[in-house]
């Protein structure tokens, strides 16, 4: 069989199973200015029903919706918070650097203002992060364990892997229940992992329906850039964003507004029934305005009808053009995606397609794979070599064990606590002490992590210093060679007279 209509066959089959899979997807939410919306076609096509957030919680003088010059019916719904409505809150505070304890001190203080500011169907919880996130207190446990709990909190990390933290974060609000959902991120927007990006916490945020509040506590004049990076996450996934002052302090009445974004907006739905019969375009534009003392929110809502879908069913993403409003605020794009028209029963695709598109792909990717054997077979042999993995080089240990320690990673920290490639067990080793970096052509250079008892290298104390073949490397009180050879060489070991340092007592 050739390879290539093995493609074409895999490629037909997954569409066709993609596809019926997508007629039964009826709506999507998007942010649209100062709107938050989710809106879906009802089970009789003829409503569109929408969920809306104002995220600068601006009072609703009036709703409108227009076809053309035609005024549509729009009834409006409960307004959040509804009864039995839950807004969940997690409290994620950036403890990475040492020098921002007093950072940190007034987050307590803005934390005890905003579990004092609490309401009934407010559910808190408490987390801190800088290289990875931890959990302090879960989401609906009493707001004085959570006061408890921040009042704990020091700045005792080194590096923040901000991006991967959130992440994190996401996973645990996403399997809460609640009507809005919102993380209070406190943090100077220094993020130093690269695995992960912003683009990836604004997608998942976005599928869980989580909105970023971002509090901004500059690390310094020089570095207050970092700002942006939560004020897109706020803006992005329609929160809000907030700055300190040089003291750290937010502005007043901080509590209120940033309450007041989430719990705000309501339900509506829009009559499509005066026109659902008489309209023979594929697509209508239908214009939907909030009005508000301070602005319009108007957004122009391209729907696909009935019409158009009974001839090809299809899955229709829709954008919406924005409209100059009094503010004119920009509004991105809202999408709807509108079902398959209602007479045509999927179910039997769906218990029998869905089957049947598996195992032909199945069947395909077994067969491509015996082809690319039989073809390869005349080329390759059946016995593989593996090379074994090799270390890039060596610390071996200055006593009697010449205890080898090999450096496998380019970036290789030595420390006394467990998260270090190398973990010392002795008072003088720093809980992160040291790292050793591995550059191209095998350059090895150690760095000091702001270590107690610093580090020495042929008994001279460094800060940054390339190693050579041989150099003794000097951890608190514990020494090192370091090697490029493996243990297969047979080296004569010198005697070296060291110099005793009494190591400073913590």
């Amino acid at each position: 069989m050739n390879i290539i209509h093995l493609k074409h066959l895999v490629f037909y089959s997954f569409f066709s199973f993609l596809s019926v899979i997508s007629h039964t997807t009826y709506a999507l939410s998007e942010i649209s200015g100062n709107l938050d919306i989710f809106c879906e076609k009802s089970s009789s096509k003829k409503e569109l029903q929408c969920d809306y957030r104002i995220k600068t919680s601006e009072p609703i003088l009036a709703i409108t919706a227009k076809y053309g010059d035609k005024i549509l019916p729009v009834k409006e719904g409960d307004t959040y918070p509804w009864q039995g409505g839950t807004t969940a809150i997690l409290f994620a505070v950036d403890t990475s650097d040492p020098d921002r304890q007093n950072v940190i001190e007034q987050n307590q203080k803005q934390i005890k203002e905003l579990l004092d500011s609490t309401k009934e169907h407010h559910r808190i919880g408490l987390a801190s992060f800088d290289k990875t996130l931890r959990l302090e207190i879960p989401i609906g446990i009493s707001n004085d364990q959570i006061l408890t709990a921040s009042q704990k909190l020091r700045a005792t990390g080194q590096t923040t892997e901000l991006y991967k933290s959130m992440l994190n974060a996401i996973d645990l609000l996403k399997n809460i229940e609640a009507d809005r959902k919102s993380i209070f991120l406190f943090s100077d927007g220094q993020a130093e992992d690269t695995a992960y990006s912003h683009e990836d916490v604004v997608k998942a945020a976005r599928n869980a329906g989580v909105v970023f509040t971002g509090l901004g506590f500059p690390r310094s004049v020089a570095r207050s850039v970092a700002l942006q990076s939560l004020r897109r996450l706020s803006e992005e996934t329609g929160g809000l964003y907030i700055d300190s002052d040089n003291n750290f302090d937010l502005p007043e009445g901080f509590v209120k507004r940033l309450y007041d974004s989430l719990d705000n907006g309501g339900k509506l739905s829009i009559d499509l029934s005066s026109i659902y019969d008489s309209v023979t375009q594929d697509k209508i534009s239908i214009s939907l305005n909030f009005e508000t003392d301070v602005g319009d929110n108007t957004v122009d809502i391209s729907v696909a009808m009935p019409q158009a879908a009974a001839k090809q069913p299809v899955t229709t993403i829709i954008q919406a053009s924005p409209v100059t409003s009094r503010q004119a605020l920009p509004v991105p794009p809202v999408k709807i995606i509108t079902a398959q028209p209602e007479g045509r029963s999927i179910d039997s695709w769906f218990w029998y397609g869905i089957p049947v598109a598996l195992i032909i792909l199945i069947i395909l990717t077994i067969a491509r794979f015996f082809v690319m054997v039989y073809r390869q077979g005349g080329k390759r042999t059946a016995n593989v070599n593996f090379t074994e993995f090799k270390p890039y080089a060596y610390l071996v240990l200055q006593d009697e064990s010449k205890k080898r320690y090999p450096i496998t990673r380019t970036t290789w920290r030595i420390g006394r606590s467990k998260d270090n490639e190398l973990t010392l067990r002795d008072n003088s080793v720093s809980r992160r002490h040291a790292e050793i970096h591995r550059d191209k052509g095998d350059v090895f250079t150690v760095i000091d992590l702001d270590s107690l008892n610093g580090i020495y290298v042929n008994n001279k104390k460094v800060s940054k210093h390339r190693l050579h073949e041989g150099d003794i490397l000097e951890i608190g009180d514990v020494n090192f060679r370091f090697t490029l050879l493996s243990s297969e060489y047979s080296l004569e070991e010198s005697t070296v007279m060291q110099n005793t340092r009494a190591p400073i007592t913590h």
